[in-house]
């Protein structure tokens, strides 16, 4: 004769402990694109490439998109500090490189970004100071 062991799990205590955690975080589509940027200006700085009709030639990319990547890194200093710090469940976007392009990069003068930043800020994220 077998001596069986019968164990109960109580799933309804773990579904609470996961409603109750945090969702995971992730950085957000921008920052990646910004840690991109700066990765890409660090190989055009480093003599692999160039210029950037080299590097978008040697990578596969048009010309176009690397000036558009490249376009991040005149965002003022602390707005790209910022964005390189954003994390958000999956799915979850706060704003797309377009529209940080056609509204915060409008400008080049700082101040503008920044006026511009806290506005977009406002339209995702109004519980944040």
């Amino acid at each position: 004769m077998t001596d069986t062991t019968v164990v109960a799990f109580d799933t309804r205590s773990r579904k609470r402990a996961a409603a109750a955690r945090p969702p995971r975080l992730y950085p957000a589509r921008i920052a990646r694109q910004l840690a991109l940027a700066h990765a890409l200006q660090r190989r055009v700085d480093d003599g692999e490439f160039a210029d950037y009709a080299d590097m978008a030639r040697a990578l596969g990319f048009t010309r176009a998109r690397i000036t558009q990547l490249m376009d991040l890194l005149l965002l003022a200093p602390d707005i790209q500090h910022e964005i390189l710090h954003l994390e958000v469940p999956p799915g979850a976007q706060p704003i797309s490189e377009r529209a940080l392009r056609e509204g915060v990069l409008r400008s080049l003068d700082w101040s503008e970004q920044r006026r511009a930043w806290a506005r977009a800020r406002r339209t995702w994220a109004p519980s944040e100071p």
